[in-house]
């Protein structure tokens, strides 16, 4: 199926073929090919026989474009919108060139020539080896009607001969090559996805070494008390109070596990405030949107810090999929306050009820 390019091409994702390792997807490819094209147009010229420079120049600029959609065009092989432009790009180029140059012109032949198996060989090596060949001989076709029907062409003719032993090399490079830039590839990938997995389990073990360190600093002191045996005075009692409400949030909104909604609830607890953590929003699966979710903690934060004796915090993260990313209701003798955050994290309503 034919499809056009969705992004510009210098927009592509680098692609992982051969063409990566020949260094065609950099801009000294570009720069390198620029200066081939200038190189063969000049030549082409100070070599005499040139009857029409701008079917010259006309043919020559063809052949850039060509060259150019090699560089750019994505996918491997190469996309088929791309690969048919280049496949009809040598013979239409040699067939706007033969009225504007003398049948022995010199080197102009062997410059048209030699840019047309430069994009053709090219092609080779980005996976469309019959597409090259076939781009190969329909040039060759061109150049042997020219001969039978406008005259001897030998400087044309002869300029044909020696581009086909670049194709076969071209086709033998890319038989060598492309199966082991696959296989670099695909070794390269899964290192990445080795390191991404060791790297999650570092983070993981990293919030399971901080978890632990957490509990320790808070329960240790109280269970050791415990153990001395004894009664427990009013504030040691609290403070169990405390550590185990803690113990719960952490077991229950880890969307809110943050030192700051810790420390915030813990005050707000602390002044008989109730507090509520929830999380539906499934973090085994996936966390919320960080810069969303650091909107929605620092807003719980500040309720806390506001709510007082007797009020009652209710802050959940709602599941995933939902209009809402979480809510935060706030329930006072004199009424209720709910607030609602959007996908953003952006404060979307404020609710009152008496």
């Amino acid at each position: 199926m034919l499809t056009l390019p969705t992004r510009l091409w210098w927009r592509q994702s680098p692609r992982n073929d051969a063409s990566t390792i020949m260094g065609m997807q950099t801009s000294a490819a570009v720069a390198l090919g620029l200066v081939i094209w200038a190189v063969s147009v000049v030549l082409g010229f100070a070599a005499g026989g040139v009857l029409n420079p701008l079917l010259y120049v006309g043919a020559m600029l063809v052949l850039l474009v060509a060259a150019g959609v090699l560089l750019g065009a994505p996918r491997d092989p190469v996309a088929m919108w791309a690969t048919l432009f280049i496949v009809f790009a040598p013979p239409l180029a040699i067939t706007i060139a033969i009225p504007g140059l003398a049948h022995r012109p010199g080197l102009a032949y062997g410059t048209l020539t030699g840019m047309s198996i430069i994009v053709t060989a090219f092609l080779a090596v980005r996976g469309r080896t019959v597409a090259a060949w076939l781009g190969y001989g329909l040039g060759l076709a061109v150049a042997l009607l020219a001969d039978a029907f406008a005259g001897p062409q030998p400087a044309l003719i002869g300029a044909q001969a020696p581009n086909l032993a670049v194709l076969l090399m071209a086709t033998i490079f890319a038989a060598i090559v492309r199966p082991r830039a696959r296989q670099i590839y695909a070794l390269r990938g899964e290192t990445e996805r080795e390191t991404a997995l060791r790297s999650a389990e570092e983070a993981t073990l990293a919030v399971r070494d901080q978890q632990l360190s957490r509990l320790d600093d808070g329960a240790r002191p109280l269970l050791d008390r415990i153990a001395a045996g004894g009664r427990l005075d009013r504030s040691e009692l609290q403070r169990c109070r405390l550590v185990e409400a803690q113990l719960r949030d952490r077991i229950r909104a880890p969307g809110f596990d943050s030192p700051g909604v810790a420390n915030a609830a813990w005050r707000a607890r602390a002044r008989g405030v109730r507090v509520l953590l929830l999380d539906d929003f499934d973090v085994a699966v996936g966390m919320p949107d960080s810069v969303a979710l650091r909107a929605v903690v620092d807003r719980v934060v500040a309720v806390l810090a506001d709510a007082e004796d007797g009020d009652e915090v209710t802050a959940r993260l709602l599941p995933r999929g939902r209009s809402r990313l979480a809510t935060v209701s706030v329930a006072r003798n004199d009424g209720v306050v709910r607030l609602e955050f959007d996908a953003s994290g952006r404060e979307t309503s404020i609710e009152t009820q008496s």
